[in-house]
């Protein structure tokens, strides 16, 4: 399909085989550029001689330094010589005794039609799902930051911590940063975003030094994207991001790791510390080995500092292992109080995003307690003196007693489970009308088994449990 200008005709420079070159506007129309033609855009054009003798519709690019109009495909033409049905098939360009009279068109294959099926390639579905806000899914989980069950809106300065359910805070530098889920209305909707803060800078980036909030994306959930072969899908990342001004990088691995990519964006001067949103295109890995199983299929980077061990030249799939910036990377810990914002992130098939649909609360827990759950109810931390939502096992004998329990979701794989008591959230035990050494033991996807030591017969033994099955 080809684009479409309103209005557009013009006289080229001259006849013959050429392209056309813009050279004066038919009186009561429009020049291309003044139409809005787009540079490379391709187009469909009809040219028609002063005496109707000869006509001919081609399609080719445009070129808006020369204003020329190439005439790539004949579609048809007065000879008979196109490629369209009832033409020879040649696809030949006729010779114009004199420079014809070209419009801008749209042909059939150009309209959409709901009585017949329509041509569109895999980047035109993209773009017509982008321009009404439809995809056919984000493939990332808790992507407006709004489910925290682990920490709540508590923050980190430690390596490997979760401000939110599936988004890893991970570095290795000399400086102090914090990170937490903060409450903060988004322009995609979400009332939370991801906020990263500078407590004691680095301004020297050692080369092993890095800084990055990163999701691991189980093999199941990409398995559509066909990485690793020759079907590879173009997958656009689409995120809010609200920082100092400088050039930052995205990237997409594989979890062996083997293969990555990296991506550039800017944050002018002007936009430094608000919210801006952001688009980066990634061509689909045609090579390498990517995971369609409940191992980690893919993982997407946001990188806020990156050593000169960590880098390698953008917008091109490598078999490097440890990279995921380019040498243009800003160095967010340079200053102390600089804040990294994260949020609405999106990552869809094809080379367009939708604007972004925040998720269903409840929808997007359950997405995520496949990798994480508690028992507690969801604002209250682990580790906290409660009954609500306790477990029990009643005990049946001495030395030990046993009991099993249920997740609230099938897990990824076996879970670490981790007990705590009730009574005053000591890690390893249940309660009784004492703390009780208890351990889980016998642990898959949907169920456990608690084994505690004996303490008072026909009595439950209580306890809250954490399950991570995460990547």
């Amino acid at each position: 399909m080809a684009a479409f200008l309103n209005n557009c005709r013009f006289i080229p420079t001259a006849g013959g085989t050429a392209d056309w070159v813009y050279s004066s506007t038919v009186g009561g129309c429009q020049s291309p550029a003044l139409a809005g033609a787009i540079d490379g855009r391709r187009y469909k054009f009809i040219a028609i001689s002063g005496d109707l003798t000869q006509w001919e519709i081609a399609e080719g690019a445009y070129t808006a330094a020369s204003g020329t109009f190439a005439r790539t495909t004949v579609l048809c033409n007065s000879s008979g010589s196109g490629a369209a049905a009832g033409q020879s098939g040649a696809g030949s360009r006729i010779s114009f005794a004199a420079a014809p009279n070209v419009a801008i068109v749209g042909v059939k294959e150009d309209l959409i039609s709901i009585e017949e099926p329509n041509g569109f390639t895999a980047s035109q579905m993209a773009q017509a799902r982008a321009n009404i806000g439809v995809t056919k899914k984000n493939y990332v989980i808790n992507g407006g930051m709004q489910v925290s069950q682990e920490n709540g809106t508590s923050a980190s300065s430690a390596s490997g911590y979760y401000p939110v359910d599936q988004w890893r805070h991970e570095f290795g530098n000399a400086g102090v940063v914090s990170a937490a889920q903060v409450a903060s209305s988004t322009p995609g909707g979400s009332p939370h975003r991801i906020r990263v803060t500078v407590a004691t800078a680095d301004t020297s980036v050692a080369n092993t030094d890095y800084s990055v909030i990163s999701q691991r994306i189980e093999g199941n959930r990409v398995a559509d994207l066909r990485f690793g072969n020759a079907a590879a899908r173009t997958v656009t990342v689409q995120f809010g991001v609200k920082a100092p001004a400088g050039i930052y990088c995205v990237a997409i691995r594989n979890g062996a790791p083997s293969r990555i990519i990296v991506g550039e964006y800017t944050i002018a001067a002007g936009e430094a510390n608000t919210d801006v949103v952001r688009s980066i295109s990634f061509p689909g890995d045609t090579t390498g080995t990517w995971a369609f199983d409940h191992t980690i299929g893919l993982e997407l980077f946001f990188v806020l500092m990156a050593g000169s061990s960590f880098v390698q030249s953008p917008n091109n799939w490598s078999a490097a292992s440890s990279v995921f910036a380019t040498a243009n990377q800003f160095n967010l810990l340079g200053t102390v109080g600089n804040v990294f914002e994260l949020f609405d992130v999106g990552l869809y098939e094809g080379n367009a995003a939708p604007a972004f649909q925040l998720p269903e609360f409840n929808d997007e827990l359950d997405r995520c307690q496949r990798y994480w759950e508690k028992s507690y109810d969801y604002a209250t931390a682990v580790g906290t003196a409660t009954n609500n939502g306790v477990r029990g096992s009643l005990q049946n004998s001495a030395p030990a007693s046993y009991g099993a329990g249920t997740f609230l979701k099938r897990k990824r794989v076996a879970p670490t489970v981790t007990l705590y008591s009730p009574n005053n959230g000591a890690t390893g035990n249940g309660f009784d009308t004492a703390n009780r050494a208890a351990s889980a033991s016998n642990v898959g996807e949907t169920q456990y088994m608690i084994v505690n030591a004996f303490g008072i017969a026909s009595t439950p033994i209580l306890y809250h449990y954490t399950a991570s099955a995460r990547m």
